[in-house]
């Protein structure tokens, strides 16, 4: 047997992983390389995540053979210590197989009947949460814990097709079927759309002003990805709807402020140059777990849509411009309206909450209001061509993360089909006891 111990290799320290996102958790820049499999990491906890625990527990196994083979003066007791350790790797690498899948199946029906005969008789609306978890079994927490975590999964979607939540639940404004005629949502009655927000009133721009590209145009697409979230997160829609007694109000400012720091704090100089700084930073800024890449093309896909203007404006007969200048204003024709609605609906979330009537503290302005009124805009002023340019590059990565998820879940279904295929299995055990 190879005694040479497998180390991961470090980087040159200007090589090209320098730039590379984490292969495992794409949130922070890949600084190693797996000896194994060839990819990049940024950490020993990604090293041994689940998702590359392929790799560690064989890296593991080999370290812990080689510890006993060029150690031949360890005592008895120590090798069965190791002996003992490989036995345990062992049999946890063997819990996924295929042979029990009919059985936990079997079981888990019957822990379903368990769990109804439970709670039978009992008043679900006025029963205690404690009390109810404690009514679980420590299977049953576990099972609601990786569904808390993987809201896509088959078993959250479960306990998220209830009515009650579907009738507390609200898309996305722009959404509706009378923002884009092609929804999907056409399809689907049943579902609630937040109505559009209202305007903010936008600084005044010089008509004779030439538009020119701005260069916070990719600080305005970090804000709109944060909104997409921060709404699809809470299912709230518009953010403006929520009060300030309301829980989802500071949840909703504390996921922006979260995500898009630079527009909440006042000193901030943080200034995106390109869709990958934006990108790499939103992920980095995620709670652990939270989005995967099939989510987070879904926000990109959101924040080029909003960001996308209208490819036709149909004019007010009293006017040769699409800009209305009513107090500040815009028309509802305006090309970029859905960017504005963005920004005018997080306006709202962040102005200062009323104290009542004349309370004129509430209505003044503050540093967010006002930077987000700046960035209408900045919006404005830029060529339509340059946002229709900056749309369609967020709708080509969106595309290429969802494809790039996609893979990796067909490479590792792929990889667990072939592991537990029975001709391939061993049954005879990969252990031998020392002599």
């Amino acid at each position: 047997m190879d005694t040479t111990p497998i180390v991961a290799t470090e980087p040159e320290p200007n090589g090209p992983t320098d730039t590379i996102p984490c292969g495992l958790c794409r949130r922070q820049f890949s600084k190693y390389t797996c000896p194994t499999c060839n990819v990049g990491y940024c950490s020993l906890t990604c090293f041994r995540s689940e998702a590359h625990s392929q790799c560690s527990e064989t890296f593991y196994r080999k370290e812990v053979e080689s510890g006993i083979q060029a150690e031949p003066s360890k005592s008895t007791a120590e090798k069965m210590q190791m002996m003992e350790l490989l036995k345990r790797l062992e049999k946890e690498s063997a819990e996924e197989d295929p042979n029990m899948l009919e059985e936990s199946e079997e079981d888990e029906e019957d822990d379903e009947d368990d769990l109804a005969q439970r709670l039978e008789g009992m008043d679900l609306e006025s029963v205690q949460t404690e009390q109810l978890w404690e009514m679980l079994t420590p299977e049953e927490r576990k099972k609601f814990m990786k569904a808390l975590d993987n809201p896509d999964s088959e078993l959250a979607q479960q306990l998220l097709a209830s009515e009650e939540l579907e009738s507390d639940r609200m898309e996305p404004w722009w959404e509706a079927p009378s923002i884009d005629s092609d929804s999907d949502s056409q399809r689907l009655p049943k579902r609630r759309f937040g109505v559009k927000p209202a305007v903010i009133v936008i600084p005044s721009v010089n008509p004779g002003t030439p538009q020119t590209p701005s260069p916070l145009i990719y600080n305005i697409l970090a804000v709109f990805v944060a909104y997409a979230y921060a709404t699809r997160y809470l299912a709230t829609s518009p953010l403006s709807t929520l009060t300030a007694d309301e829980p989802e109000w500071q949840e909703a400012r504390r996921i922006t402020s979260q995500l898009v720091p630079f527009l909440t704090d006042r000193s901030s100089k943080v200034l995106h140059s390109n869709l990958s700084s934006v990108v790499t930073d939103l992920w980095s800024r995620f709670d652990s777990g939270v989005v995967d890449g099939k989510m987070m093309s879904t926000l990109l896909h959101d924040a080029a849509r909003l960001l996308r203007p209208r490819p036709v404006t149909i004019l007010d007969q009293s006017t040769t411009s699409p800009v209305v200048e009513i107090g500040g204003a815009i028309a509802e024709s305006h090309p970029c309206v859905s960017a504005i609605l963005v920004l005018s609906d997080l306006a709202k979330l962040f102005e200062r909450p009323s104290k009542g009537k004349g309370d004129a503290a509430g209505q003044r302005p503050n540093h967010v209001t006002l930077k987000l009124s700046f960035y209408s805009a900045q919006i404005i002023s830029t060529p339509t061509v340059i946002l229709m340019g900056l749309s369609e590059e967020v709708s080509l990565r969106s595309k290429a993360i969802e494809r790039e998820a996609l893979l990796s879940v067909q490479g590792a279904r792929a990889e667990h089909r072939a592991e537990t295929k029975p001709a391939e299995q061993n049954t005879r055990p990969k252990i031998e006891e020392l002599p």
